[in-house]
């Protein structure tokens, strides 16, 4: 290989390794994105189990207290 030869193959490579880890920041971000989102779903799951574990005790309780009034009452 001739030394020009070794020049314009060393400048292909130059450009895509700067190719190269422009795809794998741009791909970093979007995982880093895709973790934050994640993070948001994962506490946006936890309010729901709470607000359903509050709403079905108030739906269980409800039942509960007819029977006892009832049961007072007679």
């Amino acid at each position: 290989m001739s030394q020009s030869e070794i020049l314009e193959h060393s400048g292909n490579w130059v450009e895509y390794k700067r190719l190269v880890l422009a795809e794998l920041e741009r791909a970093n971000s979007n995982i880093v994105h895709l973790q934050e989102e994640v993070n948001l779903c994962r506490v946006e799951i936890g309010m729901l189990k709470v607000k359903s574990g509050f709403w079905g005790a108030v739906g269980g309780m409800v039942p509960a207290a007819i029977a006892i009034i009832f049961m007072l009452l007679k």
